[in-house]
């Protein structure tokens, strides 16, 4: 009577169709998850330079009268008055908030993205199990057939 070989049940297993195919599919949807999360990071950066940019902004924003000398300066470098300045300064605010409103949208469908392709992956692995489950007991009911077969043949 020969031994149960386990290497021939994984080989067989693995030689099936279906199998491979949602392997495939589980690895393809790891690749994208990857993919995704990577999106998301640069997003989450871009955010972050964004917020850099508002607090910068920020800064300019004086909410006290600069004072004369200043208006006499601005004016001079940038030929506009400060109460010009300072709506010019507060309109880039509104622009760099809608910048990272953008982007937390952006990074927000990434995570749902992401999260249904996990949902996916669950779902792959419980049919894998089953279908492993399933062909490894066809392997070892052949494989007993098989044992019994040569059994009665010898005597």
């Amino acid at each position: 009577m020969a031994d149960f070989d386990y290497k021939k049940m994984r080989d067989y297993v693995s030689a099936d169709p279906e199998v491979t195919k949602l392997r495939e599919k589980r690895s393809t949807s790891w690749k994208r998850i990857d993919t995704l999360k990577q999106a998301a990071r640069e997003n989450i950066e871009k955010m972050h330079g964004l917020y850099l940019a508002k607090t910068a902004v920020m800064e300019k924003v004086q909410y006290e009268p600069a004072g004369e000398s200043a208006d006499e300066v601005l004016s001079e470098i940038t030929g506009q008055c400060s109460d010009c300045w300072n709506s010019d300064w507060s309109n880039s605010l509104d622009v760099i908030f809608d910048g990272q409103l953008g982007c937390s949208l952006v990074i927000a469908n990434l995570g749902k993205q992401i999260h249904k392709l996990s949902e996916d992956i669950q779902l792959i692995n419980g049919c894998l199990d089953t279908l492993e489950t399933e062909l490894q007991k066809q392997f070892r009911e052949q494989f007993y057939k098989d044992q019994q077969t040569n059994t009665e043949v010898e005597l």
